[in-house]
C-alpha cells in the first residue's frame, strides 16, 4: 500500500513537470518506465494474492457442499464473493493487457514526435493512476472477503452441522 502511495506521489510530480522539452519528456518517460516496472511487480504480487484468495474461496465452497447449512446469510456472502472474484479476474486481465501495451509503447517512444511523446506520457500517467486505484480497491475487497471467510468458517465450526 505504501508503494502505491509513493508511486501516486511520483505521478503527481511528473504530471506537474513538463514544458514540452524533448529531453525533459525523455526523463519523464524514464521515470514513468521505472514506475511502470514497480507497478508491474505490484500487479504480479496482487495476481498471486488473488489466486490464493480464489483457492480459499474454492476450498470454502467445497466445505459448504459437505455441510447442511442453516444460515442463509452464508450463501449470500458466498454469492457476493463469487461476483467480486469474477470482477477481479476481469480487472486483472485488463491490467495485463495495459501493462503489455505499455511495453509496446516503450519500444517506439524515441521514434515519436514531441507531441506524441507528451500524449503518451499523459496517457501513461492516467493509466498508472487507474491501475493503482483499482489495485487498492481490489486489495480492500480481498481484506473484506478474508475477514468474512474467517467469520463464515467460525460460524460453521461453531454450529458443527455436517451431514
Amino acid at each position: 500500500m505504501k508503494k502505491l502511495i509513493n508511486l501516486f506521489a511520483l505521478l503527481i510530480l511528473i504530471a506537474g513537470c513538463g514544458n514540452g522539452n524533448d529531453k525533459e519528456l525523455s526523463e519523464q518517460f524514464d521515470k514513468l518506465d521505472r514506475q511502470h516496472d514497480s507497478l508491474t511487480q505490484v500487479h504480479s504480487n496482487f495476481k498471486a494474492t488473488h489466486n490464493e484468495m480464489s483457492k480459499k474461496f474454492g476450498d470454502l465452497n467445497q466445505k459448504l457442499e459437505s455441510m447442511e447449512v442453516q444460515d442463509s446469510t452464508i450463501f449470500e456472502d458466498i454469492a457476493k464473493h463469487s461476483t467480486i472474484l469474477e470482477q477481479h479476474d476481469a480487472i486483472i486481465k485488463s491490467h495485463d493487457e495495459i501493462i503489455e501495451g505499455h511495453e509496446e509503447m516503450k519500444a517506439s517512444f524515441n521514434e515519436k514526435s514531441e507531441a506524441e511523446k507528451k500524449a503518451q506520457i499523459d496517457e501513461m500517467i492516467q493509466t498508472h493512476n487507474m491501475l493503482m486505484q483499482e489495485h487498492q480497491s481490489m486489495e480492500e475487497d480481498h481484506n473484506m472477503m478474508e475477514k468474512e471467510h474467517e467469520a463464515i468458517i467460525a460460524k460453521l465450526d461453531s454450529t458443527g452441522t455436517t451431514e
